[in-house]
């Protein structure tokens, strides 16, 4: 059995803002497109609205203070995944592990690329140039390979790698270790968003994200939770609250989705906010709403 697994923790000023949610959809996505035996972990201390199937792994606590001159402006600090590369690592992730960003896009089976026989393997570059030797967005491991990532790691030697290479922990182990692991990449259809409309796997290490980009036909096709909920759409018109509570009266909801102008004003939980019909209609596929009842709209 294989541990796929995926981290989240909060960051403050960082540009992303990670939730349950996308745990939640991660998940569901492995689960469509693997047909290995594997075990879904989530690497948190905030498990509270993740899906129960997911096994919480608390984090080691490691390095979550490590910051880079070269690594600010909003850009996650992942060196807390350093913990992975632990001689013992095997008694918190598994004997066996694949490490996934959350914001990946799953379109089709992924069998081939966690059956691979290294002992290490993670994502190739992303863009082309010489501070490009590995992307972090996914890293599958024998738990104990590459010890010295974890045990030459220094806060003064991580800002050196960060001069060098681009990224927080995927420099770290590009300088660590050097060329010649073992990657995927194209070949193996996995690819990175804007260089590709489609893809096994599709990376998103920038600005833009899965859900920024749920316009997108191969995205919302994929990016998603499984279906078979209700939802419950708030418009802009003065009508959404009347309209409301005459909705809830008679049925259950499995979540909410507000417009911009109104998500402010719902005294409940939003799990997402559209600008618009169209962009709330692609929200509600992501979360899996099967059924839409729209109010104010």
């Amino acid at each position: 059995m294989i541990t796929v697994l995926t981290w989240l923790w909060a960051q403050p000023s960082c540009r992303t803002t990670f939730t349950a949610t996308h745990v939640n959809i991660w998940a569901a996505m492995v689960r469509r497109h693997c047909t290995l035996d594997i075990r879904l972990a989530c690497v948190t201390d905030t498990p509270d609205g993740i899906d129960p199937s997911i096994r919480i792994i608390r984090p080691p606590g490691e390095f979550v203070d490590v910051q880079t001159t070269k690594w600010k402006r909003g850009r996650p600090n992942c060196y807390r995944r350093i913990s992975m590369f632990r001689r013992d690592a095997g008694r918190k992730f598994g004997k066996r592990f694949l490490c996934m960003d959350l914001d990946v896009v799953i379109g089709s089976n992924i069998d081939r690329i966690v059956d691979r026989p290294e002992d290490f393997v993670i994502c190739g570059p992303s863009q082309n140039g010489n501070r490009w030797l590995y992307n972090g967005s996914m890293i599958m491991m024998t738990a104990g390979a590459r010890p010295q990532v974890y045990e030459r790691f220094s806060a003064e030697e991580a800002e050196i790698a960060s001069t060098n290479f681009v990224g927080s922990d995927q420099a770290w182990i590009a300088h660590v270790l050097g060329k010649g692991e073992a990657t995927w990449g194209p070949k193996e259809e996995v690819v990175r968003w804007g260089s590709a409309d489609s893809g096994r796997i599709m990376l998103f290490p920038g600005n833009v994200k899965p859900w920024d980009a749920i316009g997108h036909p191969w995205v919302s096709r994929h990016y998603r939770l499984d279906g078979g909920r209700t939802g419950l759409v708030l418009g802009r018109r003065p009508s959404v609250w009347k309209e409301a509570q005459e909705a809830l009266r008679q049925r259950e909801v499995g979540g909410v989705i507000a417009f911009t102008q109104t998500a402010a004003h719902w005294p409940g939980h939003v799990d997402a906010v559209a600008d618009n019909m169209p962009h709330a209609e692609c929200l509600a596929k992501m979360l899996g709403f099967d059924n839409l009842i729209l109010c104010g709209v």
